[in-house]
């Protein structure tokens, strides 16, 4: 009898979670397993909406701070990544002892970083995105995804040289050296770190040559072979060596 009784407790439970409607008796861990059903069936919309519902009508029990961080997976689910963000901030904000703040955190990161556009468009979402992975790191830095925020930080930072980068070549190929040589030096200086310095080094000599500025044109060579001795631009820089000297050369 008690086994047949406890087997009926438990149908009857699982019959109220993933019911097809929510009953007004219904206490907070039961309709937060509703939502949480439609999350697991990824009807991230209607799950969307009751966890909503959980968190107003719920504020302040146990199951309000999965509620909220699953409010806020259910807009990232449905790659609406700006509502997101928001939803995992009032997690971080409002319930800040909540153990889902961590990944909340860097679940804000991702969103920005889902957000960030392509290098020729303009970069706000990349720098926040660079910003909130830098301080989940700073809080969290015994945390397990501290080796994946720390390589999407260096992606992003790519993306940003090669941005500064592309830019240094438009001036190039218009002939504004000064112009040219300041967007090389951000990626040098800046990015230093990047897929992209070597490129912006071979740019800056090449700047230098077609200005006719031979001298700095000789110093930035050197640096780049001192710098990037196992580039694969190494032949291409070689070749603006050659034409250096052979300028040299017709000068004197």
């Amino acid at each position: 009898m008690l086994r047949a009784g406890l087997l009926i407790s438990i149908v009857v439970l699982i019959f109220s979670c993933a019911g097809t409607k929510p009953q007004a008796n219904w206490s907070a861990a039961q309709y937060y397993h509703y939502a949480y059903k439609l999350f697991e069936d990824e009807d991230y919309f209607e799950a969307s909406n009751e966890f909503t519902v959980v968190v107003l009508r719920y504020a302040g029990t146990s199951v309000a701070d999965s509620a909220q961080f699953y409010l806020a997976e259910s807009h990232f689910k449905m790659e609406e990544f700006l509502i997101a963000a928001v939803e995992y901030e009032k997690l971080m904000t409002s319930m800040s002892r909540s153990p889902l703040v961590p990944r909340a955190q860097f679940q804000q990161a991702e969103s920005y970083y889902m957000l960030s556009p392509r290098p020729e468009l303009e970069q706000k979402y990349t720098l926040k995105a660079i910003r909130a992975y830098q301080t989940f790191i700073e809080d969290y830095p015994t945390h397990k995804l501290k080796a994946k925020a720390e390589k999407r930080i260096f992606e992003l930072r790519d993306k940003l040289a090669e941005k500064a980068y592309d830019n240094a070549e438009i001036y190039r190929k218009m002939r504004e050296y000064k112009a040219a040589i300041i967007y090389y030096n951000m990626v040098l200086e800046k990015y230093y770190d990047s897929s992209w310095a070597d490129n912006a080094e071979a740019g800056k000599i090449e700047s230098y040559l077609d200005s006719e500025d031979y001298a700095s044109a000789a110093k930035e060579i050197e640096k780049f072979k001192q710098q990037f001795p196992d580039s694969d631009l190494k032949e291409e820089v070689q070749k603006k060596a050659n034409r250096l000297a052979e300028y040299e050369n017709q000068e004197k």
